[in-house]
């Protein structure tokens, strides 16, 4: 297995932002709907997105893949832009004590450009403090994509710790 080494930057939250970002300006309809027991296979198909970013934590057996997304814990929603799959987030609410986490966050490659991730991060911040967490996290890392860190920097997320990490890299 080849590793490679990456920067994670944890950042917080402690607040909803006071204002949301504007809805993108095109004319798409756009809707982002909670999802609840996911298929596997549609999960899978969404977490591609990772591949480019050597996302490796949910290359799972079924029943494991099944108990991570499927918990109690696990909020999943979906951004459908003119009814297709344009991004996506899973939240972990409340493995950690008055914590919620963004475990993943992605906008499929062909919506990049649109103004998408704004919005999106935007309603998984506000599902983020659903259950009144002190605090909502989040980790990136070099290995992401490069306006990643930005993004979460420009919606109120501030960065409270660096390390340095080995990761498997994704392979086929």
């Amino acid at each position: 297995m080849k590793l490679l080494q990456t920067e994670v930057t944890q950042l917080v939250l402690h607040s909803l932002p006071k204002d949301p970002p504007p809805r993108p300006d095109i004319p798409r309809s756009l809707d982002v709907l909670k999802v609840r027991q996911i298929p596997l296979g549609y999960y899978r198909y969404l977490y591609t997105v990772g591949r480019a970013h050597h996302w490796t934590s949910r290359n799972l057996p079924d029943d494991a893949l099944a108990r991570e997304i499927h918990g109690p814990n696990t909020r999943l929603q979906v951004l459908y832009c003119d009814g297709g799959p344009a991004g996506w987030f899973e939240l972990d609410a409340g493995r950690a004590p008055k914590e919620t986490r963004l475990v993943h966050f992605a906008i499929m490659p062909e919506y990049r450009g649109l103004g998408l991730a704004r919005h999106l991060l935007a309603h998984a911040i506000i599902a983020g403090f659903e259950e009144q967490p002190s605090a909502l996290t989040v980790e990136t890392n070099t290995l992401d994509h490069p306006a990643a860190l930005p993004l979460y920097r420009k919606m109120g997320f501030r960065p409270v710790s660096r390390r340095l990490v080995s990761t498997p890299a994704y392979e086929e």
